[in-house]
Order: C-alpha cells, then sequence, then structure tokens
C-alpha cells in the first residue's frame, strides 16, 4: 500500500476488493462515455469488471482517498513474463495530481512480485490526455494500429 498527501488528505493506492467493483464499473462507464466507446450501463460493466476480479490473470488497483475511490487501473496477465494493462481513469477533479503515478507504480511492483517484465497498454487515438499520462510514465509507442468501419 503506497500514499500521497493531496490537498492535505492522503491518497492510498491499494488492491480492489469486491467491495469496490461497483465503483470500478462506475468510472469505466465514465471513461468509455468520455472516450466516445461503447455506453454499456454501469451493471454491464460491473458484470464484465466481476468477471476480470474472479480471475486470477487480472489484477485491480484502486487510490482512495477518504472513503472515496477516485482512480483504478489493473492489469492481466498474458505470459510468464508480459502483461496487458487495462484501463485506465482518475476522477477529472484528482488528474495531474500524481494519482496515476502512484497506481501504475504498485501495479508494476505488484506484476514485478509475479516474474512480470514488459507490460504493454493501448491508448484510444483520440484520448490525447491518455496518451500523455502513458509517455510521462515511460511508456513508447511501439506499433499504431488503424481500422476501418465497414
Amino acid at each position: 500500500m503506497k500514499a500521497v498527501e493531496q490537498n492535505k488528505d492522503l491518497v492510498e493506492v491499494r488492491l480492489a476488493t469486491k467491495n469496490n467493483l461497483y465503483r470500478i464499473a462506475e468510472m469505466t462507464r465514465a471513461l468509455t462515455i468520455h472516450l466516445g466507446a461503447f455506453e454499456w450501463t454501469v451493471e454491464n460493466h460491473l458484470k464484465h469488471v466481476t468477471r476480470r476480479f474472479l480471475n486470477p490473470r487480472y489484477i485491480h488497483i484502486v487510490a482512495v482517498k477518504g472513503k472515496e475511490i477516485i482512480g483504478f487501473t489493473g492489469a492481466e496477465l498474458k505470459s510468464t513474463r508480459t502483461a496487458y494493462m487495462m484501463k485506465g481513469y482518475v476522477e477529472p477533479q484528482h488528474r495531474r495530481k500524481g494519482v496515476m503515478c502512484l497506481m501504475e507504480a504498485m501495479l508494476i511492483e505488484t506484476l514485478k512480485k509475479k516474474g512480470i517484465n514488459k507490460i504493454d497498454l493501448r491508448v484510444d487515438s483520440n484520448n490525447k490526455e491518455g496518451k500523455n499520462t502513458w509517455v510521462a510514465l515511460g511508456y513508447k509507442t511501439i506499433k499504431e494500429v488503424m481500422r476501418k468501419q465497414i
């Protein structure tokens, strides 16, 4: 567990619990709407998040300020050496204060303990803020994916 002072309140970063899944689903919905992606209900996101939470290949990290979950991220173990970072989200009023950096650091620490030495992620091309965050955390673009709707 790691913590940082943010606006005189402590932000705790820890592994998610089952009780945190509804809040993660709410934030996942907010992220997908923000990105202009599919608009599932919170309940649909909750089913998806719960399936992943119950699978030992997935790790879920949350940031908590007071009693409120203000961010989440996680990863899927893809092989014995590689993980895939899932969505990452911090509530708008808490952004640019080091919260994602703390969550990513805990995630990396957890993955290293499992023998993982590489993490991949995908960023939507229209998510400039997200891409800037990942670049600032040391991620590099290794390939781009193009798509055509047919």
